[in-house]
């Protein structure tokens, strides 16, 4: 601390529990007398209250405490001084810890006996419309999205691909399309049931790098100027960014559902024009990182886009809506009825030596172990699912009838 102490101050510490504990270090740990205590405890206090720098009067009060043990009645080794400096320090950070806490208290009490009001500073140009509250809930809920962008890039570019959150800021409309490069990859929609615009923002490095890696490349956007993008790489960016919007409705899913409507790509931030430039708008931006690649994708929420969803986000947490479990049920075979499987009928098996395996040769006949009346085992991929009689199609290709599901 560079400025003086008044004495009442230090008088106060002496008498506070740091000092009880310096006190019980000197008389256990140096093993030093009631009077030497006392000497050295004025000592200690006259360099807390003088007006050197506070890093200064820290250093010096360790080597005070420190230079006594050399010359106290206990032998220690060098070892064993060596090893009072990390406790000497602790000590001096309580101290310090302690007086500072003293401090802010007087200031506060001398305050409140002036009558005086503490002045809080606010912004007017920026307006805090979303409380801390809120804005810490759009967080967690947008830590999500950047998972969710992370596989979608992962799977775009065919290389891992990390997505972190990397501010969350309330600011004008003005200052965000202020902060965009001119050409931008920026995408305005509709957000429903609020009906209102969101502006979602790819960084030019990010475009250029995934529409590098998707055609072969590395990956990677150094040394590419800013230009327009050809129709060639808007058709690629386009097809990402509907993963992406689809990534932001399963986002708000466990606060309300949303379905997003309206998405056009503009390429000049001037011409967006979806709320007033002075209108406050809450702004997260997530880093995109490879091993070629770092860029921000951001995404702009007017306030009063928001706003009725505000409410929501007020709560402390939020709960993920429960599931339909018989519906996804219902569903899974929609989902899969496209799915390509391996079908295969097996006639019958046998076991034969390793040297009746080498012997066989063209025009041999190996027996198997079921008979023309048995019937023949099934398998969809590789789980024998069905039983079933061998038999030739309209078309003379060999077939299999159905008798009906495999026994467990």
């Amino acid at each position: 601390m560079a400025d003086t102490l008044l004495q009442g101050e230090i008088d106060a510490l002496l008498d506070g529990p740091q000092f009880l504990a310096l006190n019980e270090w000197l008389a256990t740990r140096l093993e030093l007398s009631a009077q030497d205590i006392g000497t050295l405890v004025v000592q200690v206090g006259g360099v807390l209250a003088s007006d050197m720098p506070q890093d200064e009067a820290d250093q010096q009060l360790v080597e005070v405490l420190v230079e006594r043990a050399r010359t106290a009645e206990k032998k220690f080794t060098k070892k064993q001084i060596d090893a009072l400096y990390p406790e000497a320090r602790e000590l001096v950070a309580g101290l310090r810890s302690a007086l500072a806490e003293q401090v802010a208290n007087a200031a506060e009490a001398q305050a409140a006996a002036q009558g005086q009001q503490i002045i809080t500073p606010y912004d007017f140009k920026h307006p805090a419309r979303v409380n801390k509250t809120q804005l810490q809930t759009l967080e967690n809920l947008h830590d999500n999205f950047a998972r969710l962008l992370s596989s979608t890039f992962s799977g775009a570019m065919r290389q891992v691909v990390d997505v972190d959150t990397a501010f969350v800021d309330q600011t004008t409309y003005a200052e965000f399309i202020m902060s965009l490069s001119n050409p931008a990859c920026s995408y305005q929609f509709t957000l429903g049931p609020t009906n209102g615009q969101v502006v979602l923002d790819v960084a030019m490095p990010v475009v250029f790098a995934a529409v590098d890696r998707i055609f072969g490349g590395k990956g990677a956007s150094e040394g590419v100027q800013a230009r327009q993008m050809t129709p060639i790489e808007i058709g690629i960016i386009n097809r990402i960014a509907r993963r992406i919007i689809e990534d932001i409705e399963a986002t708000w899913e466990p606060i309300l559902p949303v379905e997003i409507s309206d998405v056009e790509l503009e390429t000049n931030p001037e011409f967006m024009q979806i709320t007033a430039p002075n209108e406050i708008v809450i702004l997260l931006a997530f880093e995109v990182n490879t091993s070629n690649l770092s860029g921000l994708i951001s995404l702009c929420y007017p306030f009063f886009t928001l706003e009725p969803i505000l409410p929501r986000l007020g709560q402390t947490s939020y709960v993920q809506m429960d599931v339909d479990r018989d519906k996804v049920q219902r569903d899974n075979p929609q989902r899969l009825g496209g799915m390509a499987l391996d079908v295969r009928g097996e006639l019958g098996s046998t076991q034969i030596s390793l040297g009746q395996a080498r012997a066989l040769n063209v025009g041999d006949v190996v027996a198997l172990d079921s008979g023309p009346d048995d019937l023949q085992t099934l398998r969809v991929g590789s789980d024998v699912k069905f039983l079933g009689k061998a038999c030739a199609s309209n078309r003379g290709r060999h077939a299999i009838k159905v008798a009906g599901p495999a026994s467990e």
